[in-house]
C-alpha cells in the first residue's frame, strides 16, 4: 500500500513563521506628545478663573470699591479600562513551540486596550457611558468651536489660521484625519510652497512632521468622519490643542506606573487555564477652556 497523502501530512510541518503579522494598524500619534499626570486619589480637582473684580478710577475721598475673584472647581475622576485574557494551559504548554501563545494574547490585548483608550480620548462621552471619561470632542466648549459652513465645507488655510488663533496661548498640535492631512498638502501645493517647506523635525518623532505655521500636524485614525453638519452627514473635525500640565490638555493615571499594566490572576477556578488581566487607570483633564479649539464640518475626510 503506497504512502497516502493524509499519512504523509502527519509527518510534515508547514513552514510557520514566528510572530503574528499586524493587520490592525492605527495612526495614533497623540500618545507620543500627550503628557500624563499621576493622581494619588480617585479624582483630580483643579480651579478655573470664573470672574475678576476690577478696581475703578476715584476722586479724592471716594469709597474704594471692594470685590474678589470667583472660581469654578472642576473634578475629573479616574476610570478603569481593563480586560482579561484566558489561555488554556494545555495549549500554552504544548503549542508554544513556535509562538508563545500566552505572550501573544497579552500583547494583542494590550494593543486592543490602547486602541480603546485612544478612541475614548477623541470621542469619549460620559453622558453616554458613565463608566468612561469625556474626550476632546466633549471637552471643547461651544465658544471654542467654528464651522466650515452651514452644510460643511472644504478646508482652507484661513480656517486653520482662525482655529489656531482661538487657542489663546498657542496650540502645541493640530489634530486631523489622514484624509484632511492630504487636503492640507494639496492646499500647500496650490499656493506654491510645497510640503517640504512645512516640515519640522521634533524630538519625539523619528522623521520630520508636517506643520502649519510651525505647529505640528498629527494624523489620527480615531477622529470620526461621519459627523453631521446641516444636510451633510460625512464631515469631520480638526482640533488645535495646547498640551501641558499647567493650562492645557493632559492625561491622568493612577497606580504605580503610567500606561497599561499586566497582572497575573492565576488559574481560572472552573477551567484549566491561565488568566491574565490587562488594565489601565486613566482619565483626561482640560485645565483652561481656551487651550482647545475645534473646526467642525470639514468635508475633506
Amino acid at each position: 500500500m503506497p504512502l497516502l497523502k493524509t499519512e504523509a501530512d502527519k509527518l510534515s510541518q508547514n513552514d510557520l513563521v514566528r510572530g503574528v503579522i499586524e493587520e490592525i494598524i492605527d495612526r495614533d500619534s497623540i500618545f507620543s506628545i500627550l503628557p500624563f499626570v499621576r493622581v494619588n486619589g480617585k479624582a483630580y480637582v483643579y480651579n478655573r478663573e470664573n470672574t475678576l473684580s476690577e478696581g475703578d478710577f476715584l476722586d479724592p475721598n471716594d469709597t474704594v470699591p471692594e470685590g474678589a475673584a470667583t472660581f469654578t472647581q472642576v473634578t475629573t475622576t479616574l476610570k478603569v479600562l481593563a480586560g482579561d485574557v484566558d489561555v488554556d494551559k494545555f495549549i500554552a504548554e504544548t503549542e508554544s513551540d513556535t509562538n508563545d501563545q500566552l505572550a501573544i494574547q497579552i500583547a494583542l490585548k494590550a494593543k486592543a486596550l490602547a486602541r480603546k483608550a485612544n478612541r475614548t480620548i477623541i470621542t469619549g462621552d460620559s453622558s453616554v457611558n458613565p463608566k468612561s471619561f469625556d474626550g476632546i470632542a466633549r471637552l471643547t466648549p461651544a465658544g471654542q468651536t467654528i464651522y466650515a459652513g452651514e452644510n460643511g465645507g472644504a478646508l482652507t488655510l484661513t480656517m486653520l489660521d482662525e482655529l489656531c488663533d482661538m487657542v489663546k496661548n498657542g496650540p502645541d498640535v493640530i489634530l486631523m484625519r489622514p484624509g484632511t492631512v492630504r487636503a492640507y498638502k494639496d492646499l500647500l501645493r496650490t499656493v506654491g510652497t510645497g510640503t517640504d517647506a512645512a516640515m519640522l523635525q521634533l524630538p519625539n518623532f523619528s522623521r520630520p512632521i508636517l506643520t502649519h505655521n510651525g505647529i505640528p500636524i498629527l494624523a489620527d485614525d480615531f477622529l470620526p468622519g461621519n459627523e453631521v453638519r446641516g444636510n451633510s452627514s460625512n464631515t469631520c473635525s480638526i482640533y488645535a490643542i495646547r498640551m501641558n500640565e499647567l493650562d492645557g490638555l493632559h492625561g491622568l493615571y493612577g497606580g504605580a506606573s503610567a500606561g497599561i499594566r499586566v497582572e497575573e490572576i492565576g488559574t481560572v477556578q472552573n477551567k484549566d487555564a491561565w488568566r491574565v488581566r490587562v488594565k489601565w487607570y486613566l482619565g483626561l483633564a482640560l485645565k483652561a477652556t481656551h487651550s482647545i479649539a475645534r473646526l467642525a464640518g470639514v468635508t475633506n475626510i
